[in-house]
């Protein structure tokens, strides 16, 4: 297929969905359907090997449950299951366009070279910049920080940068509303983003803090070699930092705002607002024709390298569908019931070891996450509980990430420092997942007593 059907169709999956929200009409869901399935046949010849046979075996298997039920067009219909999230992993990138065209990371650059003198320092830094960039970028900052951070003076603690970066970047999987993973507990939830939020961001900072306190404890001093930053070069580098950080705040209040004063799911203003503000953003750094260059860029260099994780999250949506449609809520109520479990605290350590056992053998978070999310979400068992569900579900999907030697993270680090994937998760992550995990497990254990 020619490469153009591949972001074609994937814009036109997330914006029918979008209009289909103001202009409602009958054939919306199968329509969204079509694009999905178009967008997932055409991008599969380009996927990696494991997306693809995951891919295969969760087809195979939705396959077989429905056509022991209506046949093709109940799998159909649940392609467009994951709509309202794909949404935001679509359109939420263009607000990296201004970030880079406003040259914002190289004053990043300069914050770096000028307050980093230890190795706790490093730590901290590219931690804080991997959680607060990343929530914007995604998994697209992470080259950038790794490239802001391979100087000479830097290099010779790569394991160091490698973990900072993915241990940062994993804890805007507890509350940013740019995620993917927010997003997915949010439209099967029954909790708001803001309910969400001060614990998740409470839960992300003590994590940081209890990284840059274990750093702490083996500090080394880091000889720098280039020349510090004049004064004037620093106090712009501060200025324009503490604006990219002002403007993603004004972007996450707008946000809100609407979403209070309209009534509409936070899951549909925010890509609503990122298409809007990227744009209104980048005219203060861009002539039409560097605007219409960086369009054309997303369209044909960002949305295709979305392949992956895209096609495993229409499918995974499908899968899903297909489990619930057939009693998979009745058959993870006998599985809890064999094992003992009607409470939610007993239930979350279960969830971390679905989530992170499958993930070390290749079965991607995305896929787990979506099916626990449907069936816990509508399990009577736990209606009270969504809150604790959720943030559950979301450090368990944390720590699978930092495990996972096949998750999009380990792997992009792998290719860029050219080590193994296996050394960045396993090696280097397994024991702070472990304490990562323990410490939300603990926040939501003191949340719950609070309640």
């Amino acid at each position: 297929m020619k490469p153009i059907i591949r972001p074609l169709s994937t814009l036109l999956m997330g914006g029918t969905y979008l209009l289909s929200i103001f202009y409602p009409f009958s054939f919306a869901p199968s329509l969204v359907s079509l694009f999905a399935l178009i967008a997932l046949l055409s991008f599969f010849p380009y996927l990696n090997r494991v997306p693809k046979v995951l891919i295969l075996v969760l087809t195979i298997g939705a396959l077989s449950i429905e056509l022991s039920r209506e046949g093709l067009h109940q799998l159909f219909i649940g392609l467009q299951t994951n709509a309202n999230v794909l949404a935001i992993f679509i359109f939420v990138p263009l607000l990296a366009i201004p970030i880079k065209q406003g040259n914002y990371l190289a004053y990043v650059e300069v914050i770096f070279s000028s307050y980093i003198k230890k190795t706790h320092q490093l730590y901290l830094f590219s931690t804080i910049s991997a959680a607060s960039i990343g929530a914007v970028m995604n998994v697209g900052s992470l080259p950038i920080l790794y490239q802001l951070t391979d100087t000479k003076s830097f290099q010779p603690y790569t394991t160091l940068r490698l973990q900072s970066m993915s241990r940062g970047f994993v804890l805007a999987f507890l509350w940013s509303p740019y995620f993917i993973s927010v997003g997915l507990v949010l439209a099967y939830f029954d909790i708001t983003w803001l309910q969400l939020f001060v614990p998740g961001i409470s839960l992300a900072l003590l994590i940081m803090l209890t990284g840059y306190f274990l750093e702490g404890k083996k500090r080394e001093e880091i000889p720098i070699d280039v020349p510090k930053p004049s004064q004037d070069v620093l106090k712009k580098a501060k200025w324009k930092v503490a604006e990219l950080a002002l403007i993603v705040a004004l972007i996450t209040a707008i946000i809100m705002i609407i979403e209070s004063l309209t009534g509409l799911s936070v899951l549909t203003v925010i890509p609503l607002v990122a298409i809007l503000m990227s744009f209104v953003w980048s005219l203060f750094f861009s002539t039409r024709q560097e605007l219409v260059q960086n369009y054309r860029a997303f369209f044909d260099a960002r949305i295709p390298g979305m392949g992956n994780e895209l096609s495993l999250f229409i499918i995974a949506g499908a899968f899903g569908t297909a489990l619930l449609d057939n009693g998979a809520d009745e058959w993870i109520l006998a599985l809890l019931g064999s094992l003992n479990i009607s409470h939610v605290l007993l239930l979350i350590p279960l969830i971390l070891l679905l989530m992170v056992i499958p993930a070390i053998v290749g079965l991607h978070p995305v896929i787990t996450a979506t099916i626990l999310a449907i069936t816990l979400s509508n399990s009577p068992l736990f209606v009270g509980d969504h809150l604790y569900l959720s943030l559950g579900l979301l450090a368990s999907w944390m720590a699978a990430i930092l495990v996972s030697p096949f998750s999009g993270v380990n792997l992009l680090l792998a290719a860029i420092s050219r080590k193994s994937p296996f050394e960045i998760s396993l090696k280097n992550n397994a024991g702070f997942a472990v304490l990562l995990w323990g410490i939300c497990y603990a926040g939501i254990v003191g949340l719950y007593l609070l309640k």
